[in-house]
């Protein structure tokens, strides 16, 4: 099948690595626990995770694994690929 000629005439876009990447860390305590009153000891209860990991995590010390993304979706209305595309270009951003 060939392709339609717009597609082809259609130059990449690509995003300078230079620009900032926040932490899914970030991303979850910008978009989601800033916005809902629940403490966070109720929030790593949810997600099954320790207080701790929970505050790890904020802090951008601890990534997302594929249970704890999945974890998240059910918690947020953001799905699992999303936070594990949040920490794939994290880790692109800082060279890991």
């Amino acid at each position: 099948m060939d392709m339609p000629e717009f597609v082809n005439a259609s130059a990449f876009v690509h995003r300078s690595n230079s620009l900032y990447r926040p932490h899914p860390g970030e991303v979850l305590k910008r978009r989601v626990l800033d916005k809902t009153k629940q403490p966070y000891k109720e929030v790593a209860k949810i997600l099954g995770i320790s207080e701790l990991n929970l505050s790890l995590l904020i802090q951008g010390k601890m990534n997302i694994t594929d249970q704890l993304a999945q974890q998240l979706a059910s918690m947020t209305k953001i799905s699992a690929d999303t936070w594990l595309y949040y920490q794939y270009e994290y880790d692109l951003y800082k060279g890991n």
